[in-house]
């Protein structure tokens, strides 16, 4: 009798054990598992291209709004731009007032290892009360008038709101335009625009 009793609780105890060691193994994977989109509370997708030229410059992507449905926290802007060599415009995205750009991360113009992409990324803030943005960041774009040679690339812009965890609002819009052209002695840069509402 003693020894069907040693038996079971050895046997107790390995099963349990077992099912201590299973559930462990279960959290470590799912710690290990990346969050896919964990804050995601909105994507909006945009695409726009010099259609109004005979430029090839283009520029695709997506915004990515982090928060809850009551506030918007934090703003990613990841967009593919491709410029045509002789555009001298090249694209450029408008930020709204109240939103401050925290980082930009740029790899145009691709391929090219003796150029370095963040001298081809320009911001401009705006001081005018008038004004609905606040920021333009430039990539590819000469003042100049004289074409860089044009190229692909990927830009990662974030935003960040002025106040913590700003409402969602349908006059939150990002600005986009790409394109240059010359008419009749005029120089046109952002010949083709769009304005892409977030909410």
């Amino acid at each position: 009798m003693k020894k069907i009793s040693k038996y079971l609780i050895l046997l107790f105890m390995f099963i349990a054990i077992v099912f201590i060691l299973f559930f462990l193994n279960t959290d470590k994977k799912e710690a290990n598992e990346p969050v896919v989109n964990g804050n995601i509370i909105h994507v909006k997708n945009f695409d726009l291209d010099a259609k109004s030229t005979n430029l090839k410059t283009m520029t695709e992507g997506s915004i990515f709004v982090e928060g809850e449905k009551e506030h918007i926290d934090h703003i990613k802007i990841v967009a593919h731009v491709e410029i045509d060599p002789v555009d001298w415009g090249g694209v450029a995205f408008y930020i709204p007032d109240q939103w401050s750009v925290s980082s930009i991360t740029s790899s145009y113009p691709e391929h090219q290892s003796k150029l370095k992409p963040a001298e081809y990324v320009f911001t401009w803030m705006n001081s005018s009360d008038d004004s609905s943005w606040r920021t333009m960041i430039e990539i590819g774009r000469e003042r100049n008038y004289i074409a860089n040679g044009g190229g692909t690339g990927t830009i990662v812009i974030e935003l960040s709101p002025d106040q913590k965890g700003m409402s969602p609002s349908e006059s939150l819009k990002i600005g986009i335009e790409v394109g240059s052209e010359e008419k009749n002695g005029n120089r046109i840069m952002g010949t083709d625009s769009v304005k892409v509402a977030v909410f």
